[in-house]
C-alpha cells in the first residue's frame, strides 16, 4: 500500500490512563479496508489533577471538578499545549507521506476532549474527529481560531445516556457547539451506557473510519463483499468472531483478485454469490460448532480498575488468542456497579468499593464491608463456573488498580484453591484480622503481584506491603517490580500473565 493511501489512528487515552494500556484497542479491528492502518497511542505526561486533590498522574491538561459539564472550569493554555504535542504527531505523519484525509484522532473521556481540540485546531482537513465520553475544553471564545478547512473535518461523537463523570448533556452540548459552526457530527448515544468504552461503540468507531475512508479513497470490492456478509449475519442473529471473519475473506479472495479480468457488473454479482455462499455456511457453523465457553476448560476473570467498564478490557484477551493454550478458555469480564466515590469527591462512577483518598498507600484507610460484598459478587461468578464444569484449579482471577484489590480479596477469601490470583498495581484492601478467615485450601491459591515502581496513584510501598501480607498468611507470591512503570498495565505484565497461567494449566492437567 502507498503511503499516501495508507491510513492513521492516534488514539488517546483518559485521565490517568496510558497508551500502552490501550493499544489492545486496535485488535477490534479486522476490517480489510484497515488492513494497513497504522496506529499510534502515545501517554499524556505526568501532573498534578485538581480534581484528584492534586495527585500527579498521566493527564493531558488539568481538570479542575467533577462531574464534567459544559459550565465546568477550562485551562485553555493547558489545552493547547497538549493539542501542540498531538499536532506534531500528525505532522510527522504526514511528513511521512499519509494523505491528511487518511488521519483520524480518537480518544476517550479526557482524551476525547483532546481529539475534539486537536482536530478542530488543525490547520488542514483530517479524516475524522472520533470523542466518547468526551467533552468541549473550551468555550465559544476558540470559534475564530477554527480555520475553513479544519471545519471539514468530520466529527463522531459516542456518549452513553447513563455517564456520570461526563453527564451526557456535555456531550449534546458539544454536539450543538459542532452545528453552529457548521461541522458534521454524527452523534450517537447509547441508553445504558455509563462512562466507559463498550464495544458497539469500537464497532461504530470501525464502520465510521470505513465510510470515511471510502469517500477519499476508491472502495475496494473485497470490502463491498465482506459487508454484504456482515449485514445479512446481523439480520439473522448469526454470531461472527474474528476466526469466521478471516475464513469469509479467504473464502472470497480468489474472485476479489479477479477484478481486474472481469467485469464490473460480472464481477459485483460474483462478490453477492460469494456472499450468500459464505452466509449460508457461517449459518450452518454457527448452529452446529461447539462454542469455547461450552468447552471451556479454564476461566479468566477480569476485574477492571475505578470508573473503568468490563467492556473496555475485553482487548486484553487478543494477547491471549494466538496460544493455542487458551483456546478452550472462557473469559468474562464484568463491570463494577455505580456509586459515589470519596476520593473523587462524591462522583458517581463504576467502583467496586468507596475509596477514601488518592495516592493509596498501604496505611490509606481500609474499606472491609464494601469489599466483602463486592467480594461475594465475583464468587457468585466463579461458583456458576464451577457448577459448569470447570475445575476451581483452572480459575484465574485478575485485576487492574481497584480491580486488583478487589483479586486479592476474591482469592484469599474463597473455599477452596483456585488456579490463581494475578495483581496488577493493586494494593491489600483489608487488615491483618482478615487472615483468621482465609481458609487452609484458600491460602494454596499461587499470587503473582506486578507493581509499577513510578506508581503515584497507587504507591509502589502500598504493592510492596502485599508480599509480607501474604507470607504472613502463609501464602505463595510472586512479585515483579517495573522499575520505570507508573499506574498502568504494559504489554510486559500481559506477557508475564499469560507464561505464568499456562504453567499453572499445565500443572492443574
Amino acid at each position: 500500500m502507498a503511503s499516501n493511501e495508507r491510513s492513521f489512528v492516534l488514539w488517546l487515552h483518559g485521565l490517568g490512563d496510558s497508551g500502552t494500556a490501550n493499544e489492545p484497542i486496535k485488535d477490534q479491528f479486522t476490517a480489510p479496508a484497515l488492513a494497513g492502518t497504522k496506529w499510534a497511542f502515545p501517554t499524556a505526561p505526568s501532573a498534578p489533577v485538581t480534581c484528584n486533590n492534586g495527585a500527579i498522574m498521566n493527564s493531558w491538561f488539568d481538570i479542575c471538578d467533577t462531574p464534567i459539564t459544559s459550565k465546568s472550569v477550562r485551562g485553555l493554555d493547558d489545552v493547547l499545549e497538549s493539542v501542540q504535542r498531538v499536532h506534531a504527531i500528525v505532522d510527522k505523519e504526514i511528513s511521512d507521506g499519509t494523505d491528511p484525509k487518511n488521519i483520524f484522532i480518537a480518544g476517550l473521556s479526557q482524551g476525547g476532549a483532546m481529539a475534539i481540540a486537536s482536530v478542530l485546531l488543525y490547520p488542514n482537513t483530517l479524516g475524522g474527529g472520533a470523542v466518547f465520553s468526551g467533552f468541549l475544553p473550551f468555550d465559544s471564545s476558540i470559534e475564530d481560531r477554527i480555520s475553513p478547512r479544519a471545519k471539514k473535518t468530520p466529527i463522531l461523537w459516542c456518549h452513553g445516556k447513563l455517564d456520570t463523570l461526563v453527564p451526557f448533556q456535555a456531550g449534546e452540548d458539544g454536539k450543538h457547539f459542532l452545528h453552529k459552526l457548521g461541522i458534521t457530527c454524527k452523534f450517537k448515544e447509547y441508553p445504558g451506557l455509563g462512562h466507559s468504552l463498550d464495544e458497539m461503540e469500537l464497532e461504530c468507531l470501525e464502520a465510521w473510519l470505513k465510510h470515511q475512508l471510502q469517500k477519499s479513497n476508491k472502495k475496494s470490492y473485497f470490502s463491498t463483499c465482506e459487508e454484504i456478509v456482515l449485514i445479512l449475519t446481523i439480520s439473522h442473529d448469526i454470531d461472527i468472531d474474528i476466526d469466521m471473519r478471516k475464513r469469509v475473506r479467504s473464502f472470497v479472495q480468489g474472485i476479489v483478485q479477479a477484478q481486474q479480468t472481469l467485469s464490473v457488473s460480472l464481477l459485483l454479482l460474483l462478490l453477492l454469490v460469494a456472499a450468500g455462499l459464505s452466509f449460508f455456511l457461517l449459518a450452518g457453523e454457527s448452529d452446529s460448532a461447539p462454542s469455547t465457553d461450552r468447552m471451556a476448560r479454564s476461566f479468566v476473570l477480569w476485574l477492571h480498575g475505578l470508573g473503568d467498564s468490563g467492556p473496555a478490557n475485553e482487548p486484553t484477551r487478543s494477547f491471549f488468542s494466538s496460544d493455542a493454550a487458551f483456546n478452550l478458555t472462557k473469559w468474562a469480564f464484568p463491570s463494577a456497579p455505580n456509586s459515589p466515590v470519596s476520593c473523587n469527591f462524591g462522583a458517581i462512577m463504576p467502583s467496586w468499593f468507596d475509596i477514601h483518598e488518592i495516592p493509596i498507600s498501604s496505611a490509606s484507610p481500609k474499606n472491609e464491608k464494601e469489599v466483602i460484598e463486592a467480594v461475594q459478587k465475583v464468587h457468585a461468578i466463579i461458583d456458576k463456573e464451577v457448577q459448569n464444569g470447570i475445575s476451581p484449579r483452572n480459575i484465574f482471577v485478575c485485576g487492574f488498580s481497584q480491580g486488583g484489590a478487589l483479586t486479592l480479596a476474591s482469592v484469599l477469601l474463597y473455599p477452596e484453591t483456585l488456579g490463581g490470583g494475578a495483581v496488577f498495581s493493586g494494593w491489600v484492601p483489608f487488615n491483618s484480622t482478615i487472615i483468621e478467615k482465609i481458609s487452609p485450601k484458600a491460602k494454596k491459591t499461587p499470587i503473582l503481584w506486578s507493581h509499577g515502581m513510578a506508581d503515584t496513584t497507587v504507591l509502589f510501598e502500598a504493592g510492596q506491603a502485599g508480599p509480607p501480607f501474604l507470607q504472613q498468611a502463609g501464602m505463595t507470591c510472586e512479585f515483579k517490580a517495573y522499575p520505570d512503570l507508573g499506574h498502568t498495565i504494559t504489554s510486559d505484565e500481559i506477557n508475564s500473565l499469560k507464561s505464568w497461567i499456562k504453567s499453572r494449566l499445565k500443572s492443574s492437567s
